[in-house]
Protein backbone atom coordinates (compact mmCIF):
# COMPACT_ATOMS: atom_id res chain seq x y z
CA UNK A 1 0.00 0.00 0.00
CA UNK A 2 1.26 3.47 -0.82
CA UNK A 3 1.58 6.16 1.82
CA UNK A 4 -1.26 8.70 1.62
CA UNK A 5 0.91 11.68 0.53
CA UNK A 6 2.36 9.66 -2.36
CA UNK A 7 -1.09 8.35 -3.31
CA UNK A 8 -2.56 11.87 -3.41
CA UNK A 9 0.26 13.32 -5.57
CA UNK A 10 0.42 10.57 -8.22
CA UNK A 11 -2.31 11.94 -10.57
CA UNK A 12 -0.59 15.34 -10.66
CA UNK A 13 2.65 13.56 -11.53
CA UNK A 14 0.84 11.74 -14.36
CA UNK A 15 -0.52 14.99 -15.79
CA UNK A 16 2.76 16.89 -15.51
CA UNK A 17 4.81 13.97 -16.82
CA UNK A 18 2.48 13.55 -19.77
CA UNK A 19 2.63 17.23 -20.66
CA UNK A 20 6.42 17.18 -20.35
CA UNK A 21 6.61 14.14 -22.65
CA UNK A 22 4.40 15.84 -25.23
CA UNK A 23 6.41 19.06 -25.19
CA UNK A 24 10.00 17.90 -24.73
CA UNK A 25 10.28 14.70 -26.76
CA UNK A 26 10.29 14.72 -30.54
CA UNK A 27 8.67 11.46 -31.63
CA UNK A 28 4.99 10.92 -32.33
CA UNK A 29 4.95 7.96 -29.94
CA UNK A 30 6.12 10.17 -27.07
CA UNK A 31 3.30 12.58 -27.88
CA UNK A 32 0.72 9.77 -27.88
CA UNK A 33 2.09 8.28 -24.64
CA UNK A 34 2.20 11.71 -23.01
CA UNK A 35 -1.37 12.39 -24.05
CA UNK A 36 -2.51 9.05 -22.63
CA UNK A 37 -0.62 9.69 -19.41
CA UNK A 38 -2.17 13.16 -19.02
CA UNK A 39 -5.68 11.91 -19.77
CA UNK A 40 -5.21 9.11 -17.24
CA UNK A 41 -4.14 11.59 -14.56
CA UNK A 42 -7.13 13.84 -15.22
CA UNK A 43 -9.46 10.83 -15.18
CA UNK A 44 -8.09 9.65 -11.83
CA UNK A 45 -8.52 13.15 -10.36
CA UNK A 46 -12.07 13.36 -11.69
CA UNK A 47 -12.99 9.91 -10.33
CA UNK A 48 -11.53 10.74 -6.90
CA UNK A 49 -13.46 14.01 -6.77
CA UNK A 50 -16.74 12.31 -7.71
CA UNK A 51 -16.17 9.51 -5.22
CA UNK A 52 -15.32 11.83 -2.32
CA UNK A 53 -17.98 14.47 -2.93
CA UNK A 54 -21.05 12.51 -1.70
CA UNK A 55 -19.27 11.57 1.52
CA UNK A 56 -18.33 15.20 2.15
CA UNK A 57 -21.88 16.39 1.48
CA UNK A 58 -23.28 13.73 3.81
CA UNK A 59 -20.92 14.82 6.60
CA UNK A 60 -21.90 18.48 6.08
CA UNK A 61 -25.60 17.60 6.27
CA UNK A 62 -25.11 15.62 9.48
CA UNK A 63 -23.08 18.44 11.00
CA UNK A 64 -25.76 21.04 10.15
CA UNK A 65 -28.53 18.84 11.58
CA UNK A 66 -26.97 18.89 15.04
Amino acid sequence: MLPKPVYEVLPYFYVCGGIAAMLLLDSIMSFVCGLLMSVTGVLVLWLRRNHRQPARLLLEQEWQAE
